[in-house]
């Protein structure tokens, strides 16, 4: 496998054999696959020094000790500094350190030199995935009112999508406006299923004092909670549930989901101070529903709840059947 990689480079044919280094990492071989990026890099192939850098950025499990590929991005950007591509991964490497003001610099510096790229190398990310990531970047940072001027920035040159109107959804819910936001999450919820949407969707209810619905959609996150690893977005989908469920007078249930978050949070240690503020929050009222003596102290079970989206996908096929059974006569 080395020796064809080889053979191709010798021939100059380097896109060959960066297909080839591909192919062993689809195999899994990933000894052979970055031995055939380092002889392309070798050879001054930019594009090895961007796939080296994703492969850390993305499939590494220690995310080469948590520099997440940016080193092979700076060594690329040393050479190609207009490269939207590259600058874009930069900035999904110091996201994944948290260095939030970092990343929204350099996305800023890919969106204003979008129409001046290098001509050597054609921007594969578009324009406005630059500007609905800038919008993510200030939502993680919770700079709501700027995530909304970008957001409608957004949706003036881009017109609408799943994603805008979920972060639309996301931004009026968080800034108290919770009935416009169901509108957004709604919107975008028929279109695509996601746990952010959800809790959103939850939480807006939530403030609505609609507890029943909104335990409804904190549940169907429950589906969707063991493919993330953001501890405060689970933290709230859990933690207000219980919540739900003492508003609406079951304290019984309440005390599933509030083992369910305590024995989770346990699981962390040291917490950030709000989520800290959460779990002694939820010991407090498992402690003070417990001390009345006419509550068990049950542990949480999940229950099967369909989404919005697979729900209407039901009744339309249990609709077509009832007509076809109709049409045969029974």
């Amino acid at each position: 496998m080395i020796n064809k990689a080889k053979q191709y480079i010798e021939n100059d044919d380097y896109e060959k054999a960066i297909k080839l280094a591909r192919k062993r990492h689809s195999k899994d071989d990933i000894t052979n696959y970055l031995e055939i990026l380092d002889l392309l890099i070798n050879k001054d192939y930019l594009p090895a020094l961007e796939e080296k850098g994703l492969y850390y950025q993305f499939y590494d499990k220690n995310h080469d000790d948590g520099d997440y590929g940016e080193k092979y991005f700076d060594k690329y950007l040393n050479k190609q500094p207009k490269s939207v591509n590259v600058i874009c991964d930069k900035a999904m490497s110091r996201l994944n350190k948290q260095d939030y003001e970092s990343a929204l610099e350099l996305m800023d510096n890919a969106y204003k030199n979008y129409s001046s790229y290098s001509k050597k190398e054609k921007p594969r990310i578009l324009k406005s995935e630059i500007l609905i990531g800038k919008v993510e970047i200030l939502l993680k940072q919770k700079r709501y009112d700027d995530a909304l001027v970008f957001i409608k920035s957004y949706e003036n040159q881009f017109d609408s999508t799943q994603k805008s109107d979920l972060y639309m959804g996301q931004i009026l819910q968080k800034t108290g406006k919770n009935e416009q936001a169901l509108i957004y999450l709604n919107k975008s919820l028929l279109e695509e299923d996601t746990l952010i949407g959800f809790n959103a969707k939850g939480d807006a209810l939530y403030e609505l004092g609609r507890y029943k619905d909104a335990l409804k959609e904190y549940n169907y996150c429950l589906n969707y909670e063991s493919k993330v690893d953001d501890l405060e977005l689970i933290t709230n989908f859990n933690y207000k549930s219980a919540y739900c469920c003492l508003n609406l007078g079951d304290e019984s249930e309440a005390i599933k989901y509030l083992n369910k978050t305590i024995h989770m949070l346990n699981e962390h240690g040291r917490l950030p101070r709000d989520i800290e503020a959460i779990y002694q929050k939820c010991s407090f009222e498992k402690e003070r529903i417990l001390k009345k003596g006419n509550v068990e102290d049950v542990e949480f079970r999940k229950n099967k709840f369909f989404s919005t989206k697979t729900t209407l996908i039901i009744f339309g096929v249990v609709l077509v059947l009832f007509f076809i059974l109709k049409i045969l006569g029974y």
